[in-house]
């Protein structure tokens, strides 16, 4: 089971008082289903948030008048996020607030298992002219719209789309570079 993860915060730092607001996981099974998790979050520590944080998410009290608070929503997240690898993008900041939530409600950690698709890019895409790793950069590079930049379901959509063409990327990289030595070999012509 694979979890594309995102989360919307109003801030870099969750021991400052900074919190979720938005939260996404896309999650995939082996069976190939395929759940949408999505879920805005009623901040309640207003006073820590870093306003460019907000002015990037979104934010507004109009937006976030329907969110549900966090200690309505974490034992969801628990339980989706405690087995299987969890994929994002910048996947260490985005566990760490989902983590410093999970320990504030009294939940262990989530999965320990994690795979990191900025660093995928930096491997894969930088070397063949992509200039940034971050998302919107990617998207341009990529040819993909930025439209719902910085929501948390437009991410972990485009962090799963991203994690499968480079992971196919990187197959067709092995096996061309295979068959291409087992032809200068003989085995293969």
């Amino acid at each position: 089971m694979m979890h594309f993860v995102d989360v919307e915060t109003t801030g870099l730092r969750p021991w400052d008082g900074q919190e979720i607001i938005e939260i996404a996981i896309i999650t995939e099974h082996g069976d190939g289903r395929v759940d949408r998790y999505c879920k805005k979050i009623k901040p309640v520590r207003l006073e820590f948030a870093e306003l460019k944080a907000l002015e990037v998410n979104g934010y507004s009290e109009d937006k976030w008048q329907n969110a549900v608070y966090m200690s309505e929503v974490i034992g969801d997240i628990w339980n989706r996020l405690r087995k299987g690898i969890i994929v994002g993008h910048n996947v260490g900041f985005d566990c760490l607030f989902i983590d410093f939530e999970l320990e504030r409600y009294g939940f262990s950690k989530c999965s320990y298992a994690k795979v990191d698709t900025m660093t995928l890019a930096h491997e894969h895409l930088l070397p063949v002219g992509l200039r940034s790793v971050g998302m919107n950069a990617i998207r341009k590079y990529m040819g993909w719209p930025c439209d719902g930049a910085h929501t948390a379901l437009v991410d972990a959509q485009d962090c799963r789309r991203l994690y499968h063409a480079l992971i196919r990327r990187s197959w067709y990289n092995e096996m061309s570079a295979l068959l291409a030595t087992k032809g200068q070999h003989g085995i293969i012509h």
